[in-house]
């Protein structure tokens, strides 16, 4: 679910300065504890957000106009 919040840019920054600042099991928060994680959000960011997010959105929309152009050709249906 976090990652789902990550990947729509809502709240993400928090969520990474949570992971920044983690340490061990049983053992507290230590500011700019692991600065590489900066880099994994971001890397995560472009390509679930760009990528994966955006191409979900083309399919349902590619979905939505081929579902609308095949109802528009049943009024060239006569009845009998």
């Amino acid at each position: 679910m976090t990652l789902t919040n990550v990947m729509s840019t809502e709240g993400w920054i928090g969520v990474m300065l949570d992971a920044v600042d983690s340490a061990g099991i049983n053992e507290e928060p230590q500011p700019e504890n692991k600065p590489l994680y900066v880099f994994y959000f971001m890397l995560f960011i472009i390509f679930g957000h760009l990528f994966v997010l955006n191409m979900f959105v083309g399919v349902v929309v590619g979905c939505f106009i081929q579902e609308k152009e095949n109802l528009e050709l049943n009024h060239l249906l006569t009845p009998w």
